[in-house]
């Protein structure tokens, strides 16, 4: 038997890759989940189901009890429960954490930042060896467009112009994996992420329509405007927070890296073919808002 593994967020988007991927790599995997009984449905045989929670250290001492690797998501704690049960483990020889490009010093208040950066700071703390991945936006976000494309052709978006390269969570978990069945680095390695080409909201869409066989068209909308159309989905200072960091994004201008070729030596795959592998999604709105509310 290979490595044995803690994954966390086993039955995200991430994740159920990431599990497929240790699987058949002869990986003994084991699978944090608030819910066993939701998780024993989705994941494959062979799964190891740890019941547990990323706020509470006890149940995360348990599940790093006899594993010698963990995928690490950042909770609403940014990492403190795991963090302190980590640093008391036994045997954990690495950790690979999904982080992501996030802006440092003070100002920068935005939960969604702060959560990053914390995180970051506490999973080094504890002295393990430590891959932080800062993987860009995912290319999944479109499942977000669902329900507008359920009700007509046009997608509503506050920056439509934000050109980003999006990253299908499939390229994230294969080098997560790459990277757990490794011997790990000697301290702490930071890898930006990112997919092949950056598109801003109307190439997206574009390429979308085209593999629906639909016209498609995006309408630039007020910011407020775009908190009430998502209410039913997101909260509303969750909304406002994720209207902030795209206003970061649009400074940062996150660059495409190599670094999905680098570590699995495959090429990442374009956005095109993530709408072509999920295009059923986009006829079933309920559907895609649970693969949405998963990752």
């Amino acid at each position: 038997m290979g490595h044995a593994v803690l994954v966390t967020g086993a039955t995200g988007t991430v994740g159920r890759h990431l599990v497929g991927r240790l699987l058949a790599h002869g990986s003994r995997v084991r699978a944090l989940c608030r819910s066993p009984e939701r998780a024993a449905a989705l994941l494959p045989p062979g799964v190891e189901i740890a019941r547990g929670d990323l706020t509470d250290s006890a149940s995360l001492k348990s599940a790093l009890d006899g594993v010698d690797a963990a995928f690490v998501l950042l909770a609403e704690d940014a990492g403190e429960a795991f963090a302190h049960a980590a640093y008391h483990a036994t045997g954990v020889r690495q950790l690979v954490a999904v982080s992501a490009d996030a802006p440092r010093g003070p100002g920068f208040d935005n939960p969604l930042f702060v959560k990053h950066v914390q995180g970051e700071a506490r999973l080094r703390a504890t002295g393990l060896p430590l891959t932080v991945l800062r993987p860009g936006p995912f290319a999944s976000l479109a499942l977000q467009w669902a329900p507008a494309l359920a009700a007509g052709d046009v997608v509503g978006a506050v920056h439509p112009d934000l050109a980003v390269p999006v990253i299908d969570p499939r390229d994230i978990a294969e080098v997560a994996a790459t990277v757990l069945l490794g011997p790990g680095p000697a301290g702490v390695r930071i890898l930006p992420l990112s997919g092949p080409q950056a598109l801003d909201v109307h190439a997206r869409v574009r390429v979308l329509g085209e593999v629906l066989g639909r016209e498609l068209r995006v309408a630039r909308i007020a910011p407020e405007q775009w908190v009430r159309l998502v209410a039913g989905r997101l909260p509303e200072a969750h909304a406002r927070q994720l209207i902030e960091v795209e206003r970061y994004l649009i400074e940062r201008r996150l660059p495409v890296v190599a670094s999905v070729r680098e570590i699995t030596g495959s090429t990442p795959r374009s956005f095109r073919a993530w709408a072509r592998d999920h295009a059923a999604a986009f006829s079933a709105p309920d559907r895609a808002q649970s693969i949405v509310e998963a990752s």
